[in-house]
C-alpha cells in the first residue's frame, strides 16, 4: 500500500492505527512507543479531550522528532481550539526538550488537524527562541488534495525534508503547476461580441478567477444559505436542466455576479425567467450584500458579451474545488497549507508578474520592513522611548513563544498609550509599485497587532477586541493605506487581498446587512504610472510649494469626504470624483495662470524663484528682490503657455497624478508618512513604457526629467545621470519625494546600486540628501531565490535640504541567521546602540557616517580640494565592503589604519581587456537547475 492509499484510509476511517500505519510509512526513522500524555491537559481540558504521544525519531543530525494524536471536543471548524493546540504543543516541545512534533488533532466525526510543530533556535548555543507552524486541515468528504499531494509523496527522513513537506513553497508550486494551465485555456476560449486582444482575453480570464475564488470564501464561511458547496452544487443544477449549451456563464453566473450579490438580502431583483430552482432561488435571495467593486460589471470587461464556454468552467472548477479554502490569512509563526489570502496573492503573483519584474515578497521579509519603518517613524513623531517603541513592535528571544506572558511590550504612560494610538490610527502608507497587495496587507496586519495590543493596555476584553476588529481593520484601510500599480490586474488582486482580509473577521451576523459590506477600493488603490505623469508635453509635479487658496482648500476638503463617502459606498458615483478630480486639476491650473499674470502686471519677484508649483524645488525669496526684466518676462510666459496646453490636454481618463488621486496627503501633510515596498527588478536594457504610450528611449527619457523634476537642486540640467540605471533607482528618487518630511522609505530591491558604476549617482544623492538608518544583508538566506537576484532592505528618512554629512551614520547590518531566527528586540537595540563594529554568531553592524562614506568614494585633484570638500564622487563598493566582506577585512584595515593607502592614490588604475561579452566568455555552473 503506497503513502497515498494509506493517507485516504486514514482520512475515511481515522483511527490510531491507521495514523500508526501513516506514520511508519512516510518516516522511516519512525519508532513506534504509545505513552498517555493527559497530563498536559490541565490548562487545556476547556477544548482537548485526550492526548497519546504515538513515537519518536532521530534522524542522521540529531534533530528529534515527537508524534501525538489527540481528540479535541466538539466538531471542527478551521478555528476550533487552533491557539490551544498550538499552545499545548509548544509546551510540551519545550518539556520534553525535542525539536519538532507531528500532532493530529482529531474530533469525534474523524476529520483532523496534521501540523508540523518545530523549534526556531538562536546562535549556536541551539538556546530556544519561538516555535513555528504549519498544518493542514483534512476534512471528510472534501478532496484534500493538498494534503495528500504533499505528504503522499514525501519520505520523512530528515528535519529539512520534514520542513519541505509542509512548506508553503512546495504547496504553492504544487498548485501554480495545475492552476496555470487551466487559466491559460480559459484565456483562449474567451468569446465576445467583438474580437479580443491578448491582454483583454487574460484581463477577462483573470476577473472570472479572482471572482470564482471569492465566491469560494464565501461559501466556505456558509453565508449561501450554509451551503459549503454552493458554486459545485450550481453546476449540477446547470448541468441537469434542460436548457444547456454554453450559457452558465451568460445565464447562471452573470446573475449571481451583478445581482445576488450586488443587493441587499431578501430584496434580489431577480427576472421571472431565470433558471434557478426555488431551493436556489431561496439560497441567493439571502446571499449576502458585497459590493465594493468586485461584482461591479465592470465596462471594459462585463460589458461586450463576453463568456467562457461550459468546458473550461466545468474544468476549473473541478481543478479548484479539490482544494480546501482556510478563511483566515496565516501568521508569521502559524500557516495554514490551504488556499489562504496569502497563498492567492503567491499564485497570482507568479503568473502575471514575473516577467514585468515584480516577485512576491516573502512574509518574513513584509513583517520585519513594517516593523522597522514603524519603529524608526515612531522614534522621530512620538514621545515614547526608543526602547519601548522596538518593545512593542517585535519580541524578544529566548522566551519560547510568541504569547509568553514575560514578553515586554513597552512601558507607556496613558497619555502616551493615547498618543501612540492616534498616531497609528492616522498614520499614512503608500506602495508605489504594489502589486497584489503583500505590503498593503501586511502593514494592515501589523497595525492590527500593535494597536490591538494598545488597547489592551488600556483594559480592552478579548471579546471587545474580537468583535472591533472588523471595523478597526476598515478604518485603517480607510485612513492608512495607499498603493498605486500601473497592471490593471495587480490593482484588481490587490483589492481581492484586502476584501478577503476584511471578510475574514466580518461577523456572522453581518450576512443579512441591507449595506454593502466591502468598502470600494478603487480610490485607495490605484492604477498608473507612478514615475512619469504628463498632462501634453509637460510632466506634473508631485506637488509644489505654492499657496493654496481658500477655494482649493475648501475643494480639497470636499474631495476628501467624497471619497470617504465612495470608500464606505455611501451612494457617490465614480464618475462624479473622476469629474470632481479634473475640476480641481482645472482649478489649480487657473489659480497658477492667474497668479502669473499678477505677476505680470506689476508684482516684484527673485529672478531666482521657480513661480510655478507646476516646478518643484522652489527656493525662498531672497532679501534682494528684482524688477522683472525682459528675459524674465518672457519665462514667464513660456510657462503660462505651458499651463494652457495642459489645461487642453486634460479628459476624464486623465493619468495618474500624485497629488490630486491623493489630495490630502499632499496638500494638507506634504506627503506620505511611509513609503514601503519592493520596486520591480527591471534591468536597464528592458526599461519600457507600461502604458504602450512612449518609445523605450522616450519613456527613458521621461524618467530622467523626472528625477530632475523631483530634486532640481541636486540634479540640474548638466548633472548626469547614469544612463545604465535599473528601473528600482527611479524607484527610489520618486518614492523619497513621495514624503512628508517626518517620514521613513522602506524598500526591499536589488543590491546591485550599492556596488556597481550605475549606482554612484543615487550613492551620492542618499549621503548628501537622505538621513539613513539600515542597510540590510541576510547572509543566511536569500529572500528570493526564484528571481536571480540578491536583494537588500534599506530604511532611511525623507530628504533633508541642508543634511551635514558628518551628523548622519549609516548602520549596515549583515545578518548571518535566517531573518524569523534573529529578528528580536535585544538584537535590534544592540544594532540601534553600536557606535562601532560589532560582531556576533547573530549579525555583523559595521556604523559609518555619510560624511566618510562620501570621502572613501570621492575623487580629489589635490589635498587643497580634499581640504575643501569639492570633490567628485565616483562611487564606492558599499555591499562589498560593508556586508559581504569577512570580519577578518574589518581587523586588517582597523590594524592598519596608519599603514594602508588607496592604490589610486600611488598608482594609475585603468581597466585591462573588456570582453564585451561576458554570458560568451563565462561559462555558468548550471547542474543544480537540471531537472532529474
Amino acid at each position: 500500500m503506497d503513502n497515498r492509499t494509506l493517507l485516504k484510509k486514514c482520512i475515511d476511517e481515522f483511527s490510531k492505527e491507521n495514523l500508526v500505519n501513516v506514520f511508519r510509512r512516510i518516516c522511516p526513522k519512525y519508532s513506534y512507543q504509545e505513552e498517555n500524555y493527559s497530563h498536559y491537559l490541565d490548562k487545556y481540558a476547556e477544548k482537548i479531550k485526550s492526548l497519546q504521544k504515538l513515537g519518536s525519531a532521530e534522524d542522521d543530525e540529531a534533530s528529534r522528532l515527537l508524534f501525538f494524536m489527540g481528540e479535541i471536543k466538539g466538531l471542527y471548524s478551521s478555528q476550533t481550539g487552533k491557539k490551544m493546540q498550538y499552545e499545548l504543543a509548544k509546551e510540551i516541545l519545550k518539556a520534553e526538550n525535542y525539536d519538532a512534533g507531528l500532532f493530529a488533532f482529531y474530533d469525534s466525526a474523524g476529520n483532523f488537524r496534521f501540523s508540523l510543530v518545530h523549534a526556531l533556535y538562536s546562535g549556536k548555543k541551539r538556546s530556544f527562541n519561538n516555535f513555528r507552524r504549519y498544518t493542514y486541515l483534512v476534512l471528510k468528504n472534501t478532496p484534500n488534495k493538498t494534503f495528500l499531494n504533499q505528504i503522499g509523496k514525501s519520505e520523512l527522513s530528515s528535519m529539512d525534508k520534514i520542513l519541505e513537506a509542509f512548506s508553503i513553497e512546495a504547496v504553492s508550486k504544487d498548485f501554480y503547476a495545475g492552476f496555470q494551465p487551466k487559466f491559460e485555456k480559459i484565456a483562449s476560449v474567451i468569446r465576445g461580441d467583438t474580437a479580443l486582444t491578448e491582454d483583454a482575453r487574460r484581463n477577462f480570464a483573470l476577473l472570472f478567477v479572482i471572482r470564482i475564488v471569492f465566491l469560494g470564501f464565501i461559501q466556505k464561511k456558509g453565508w449561501m444559505g450554509g451551503s459549503k458547496g454552493f458554486i459545485q452544487d450550481l453546476w449540477k443544477e446547470y448541468k441537469e436542466s434542460k436548457d444547456i449549451g454554453d450559457s452558465f456563464y451568460k445565464e447562471w453566473l452573470e446573475p449571481v455576479f451583478f445581482t445576488i450579490l450586488n443587493s441587499p438580502p431578501g430584496k434580489k431583483c431577480l427576472s421571472d425567467d431565470t433558471p434557478f430552482s426555488e431551493a436556489t432561488k431561496k439560497i441567493l435571495d439571502s446571499a449576502p450584500y458585497l459590493n465594493g467593486g468586485i461584482f461591479t460589471r465592470n465596462e471594459d470587461m462585463d460589458t461586450k458579451g463576453r463568456y467562457i464556454p461550459d468546458k473550461e468552467i466545468e474544468d476549473f472548477f473541478e481543478f479548484l474545488f479539490q482544494y480546501n479554502f482556510t478563511i483566515e490569512e496565516n501568521s508569521l509563526y502559524d500557516e495554514e497549507l490551504e488556499l489562504n489570502p496569502e497563498f492567492l496573492g503567491i499564485i497570482f503573483e507568479q503568473l502575471v508578474n514575473k516577467e514585468n519584474g515584480a516577485v512576491y515578497t516573502p512574509r518574513t521579509e513584509v513583517d520585519l520592513m513594517c516593523r522597522l519603518a514603524l519603529a524608526k517613524w515612531l522614534e522621530k513623531n512620538s514621545s515614547s522611548e526608543k526602547n519601548d517603541i522596538f518593545h512593542l513592535l517585535f519580541r524578544e528571544g529566548g522566551r519560547g513563544d510568541e504569547f509568553d506572558k514575560d514578553q515586554k511590550t513597552g512601558d507607556f504612560s496613558l497619555n502616551q498609550i493615547n498618543e501612540l494610538t492616534n498616531l497609528l490610527e492616522n498614520i499614512t502608507v503608500c506602495d508605489p509599485a504594489a502589486g497584489s497587495g503583500a505590503f498593503e496587507v501586511g502593514m494592515l496586519h501589523v497595525l492590527n497587532e500593535i494597536v490591538e495590543e494598545l488597547h489592551r493596555k488600556q483594559g480592552d476584553s478579548k471579546d471587545k477586541l474580537r468583535d472591533a476588529a472588523f471595523e478597526r481593520k476598515k478604518n485603517m484601510i480607510a485612513n492608512s493605506l495607499y498603493g498605486v500599480e500601473v497592471k490593471e490586474w495587480a490593482v484588481w488582486i490587490n483589492h481581492l487581498r484586502l476584501w478577503l482580509t476584511l471578510f475574514i473577521d466580518m461577523p456572522d451576523e453581518f450576512k443579512t446587512s441591507e449595506k454593502p459590506l466591502l468598502p470600494s477600493l478603487n480610490f485607495k488603490i490605484r492604477c498608473g504610472d507612478s514615475l512619469v505623469q504628463k498632462l501634453g508635453t509637460k510632466p506634473f509635479p508631485v506637488h509644489g510649494h505654492a499657496e493654496l487658496s481658500q477655494t482649493l482648500k475648501l475643494k480639497i476638503t470636499e474631495l476628501k469626504k467624497i471619497k470617504l463617502d465612495y470608500f464606505n459606498n455611501s451612494g457617490v458615483k465614480q464618475k462624479i470624483i473622476k469629474q470632481m478630480e479634473k475640476a480641481l486639476f482645472k482649478l489649480i491650473m487657473d489659480e497658477e495662470i492667474s497668479r502669473l499674470k499678477s505677476t505680470l502686471a506689476g508684482n516684484i519677484f527673485n529672478e531666482d524663484t521657480q513661480l510655478s508649483m507646476f516646478a518643484d524645488g522652489i527656493d525662498e525669496y531672497s532679501e534682494k528682490q528684482l524688477s522683472i526684466s525682459d528675459a524674465y518676462k518672457k519665462k514667464i510666459e513660456t510657462q503660462i503657455a505651458e499651463i494652457e496646453t495642459q489645461k487642453k490636454s486634460l479628459s476624464a481618463e486623465h493619468p495618474m497624478i500624485w497629488n490630486i488621486e491623493f489630495p490630502g496627503i499632499f496638500f494638507d501633510n506634504g506627503g506620505f508618512d511611509i513609503i514601503i515596498g519592493n520596486p520591480p527588478y527591471v534591468r536597464q536594457e528592458k526599461i519600457e513604457d507600461p502604458t504602450g504610450k512612449l518609445s523605450a528611449s522616450e519613456y527613458k527619457k521621461e524618467l530622467q526629467d523626472m528625477v530632475r523634476l523631483d530634486f532640481p537642486k541636486h540634479f540640474p540640467p548638466k548633472k548626469k545621470i547614469n544612463a545604465q540605471s535599473d528601473l528600482y533607482t527611479f524607484f527610489y528618487i520618486r518614492s523619497l519625494h513621495l514624503l512628508n518630511p517626518n517620514g521613513i522609505h522602506c524598500f526591499i530591491c536589488s543590491n546591485s546600486w550599492l556596488d556597481v558604476g550605475y549606482g554612484a549617482w543615487l550613492q551620492e544623492f542618499m549621503l548628501k540628501n537622505v538621513p539613513m538608518h539600515y542597510i540590510i544583508d541576510n547572509h543566511s538566506r536569500r529572500s528570493f531565490a526564484s528571481a536571480d537576484v540578491n536583494t537588500i532592505i534599506s530604511v532611511v528618512g525623507a530628504p533633508q535640504s541642508r543634511l551635514n554629512m558628518k551628523d548622519y551614520t549609516v548602520k549596515f547590518v549583515a545578518f548571518k541567521r535566517p531573518f524569523d531566527e534573529a529578528i528580536f528586540t535585544e538584537n535590534l537595540l544592540e544594532i540601534e546602540e553600536a557606535e562601532d563594529i560589532v560582531s556576533n554568531d547573530i549579525f555583523r553592524v559595521y556604523p559609518i557616517s555619510n560624511r566618510k562614506l562620501f570621502d572613501e568614494g570621492a575623487e580629489y585633484e589635490d589635498e587643497t580640494q580634499k581640504t575643501l570638500g569639492a570633490a567628485d564622487y565616483v562611487g564606492d563598493k558599499w555591499g562589498g565592503k560593508y556586508l559581504r566582506a569577512p570580519d577578518i577585512f574589518f581587523t586588517i584595515l582597523k590594524k592598519g589604519k596608519d599603514k594602508l593607502v588607496k592604490l589610486g592614490d600611488i598608482a594609475q588604475v585603468r581597466f585591462g581587456i573588456k570582453t564585451g561579452c561576458n554570458e560568451f566568455f563565462y561559462v555558468e555552473d548550471v547542474t543544480d537547475l537540471i531537472e532529474d
